[in-house]
């Protein structure tokens, strides 16, 4: 049976939700849409279902920010749920499948770096709501 997610919902909804419940919620926002798996021939699509995008975890790119792009867009998709309200800057930084996040809180000037070594893309997405909307720092107001 497919279990639909509701992939529109806030962060403070998120807080009160497992673990496991998280976990999921980022895996359906970052399953292949609908309208591109269904022109995709010759793919067992019941399999198709069960994947999500990934972080490009190398390091190596034939062009010149191709990684970060697509890294950057993967995180975007959760600009949403306001995780940049939280810092100056975040990002990730990824060479030979090992992940840092950097990022520095708003309206503090410590520059932190997060090894992500060994994590997968959901347990990255997780771990930078950890130091976000599940951190109880301050952020930023938005109008």
């Amino acid at each position: 049976m497919n279990e639909q997610h509701d992939t529109n919902i806030k962060a403070d909804a998120l807080q009160t939700k497992s673990k496991d419940e998280v976990y999921n919620f980022i895996r359906e926002k970052l399953k292949f849409k609908s309208f591109i798996t269904s022109q995709l021939r010759y793919i067992d699509h019941e399999t198709i279902e069960k994947q999500h995008r990934r972080f490009e975890m190398s390091g190596y790119e034939e062009t010149t920010g191709e990684c970060t792009k697509h890294n950057l867009a993967i995180v975007n998709e959760f600009a949403d749920l306001g995780i940049y309200d939280y810092t100056n800057y975040l990002f990730l930084d990824f060479y030979k499948g090992q992940g840092t996040l950097y990022l520095q809180y708003f309206h503090e000037s410590e520059h932190f770096s997060f090894d992500l070594v060994g994590y997968g893309t959901v347990k990255i997405i997780y771990e930078i709501f950890e130091k976000t909307i599940f951190s109880g720092k301050s952020k930023r107001r938005r109008y």
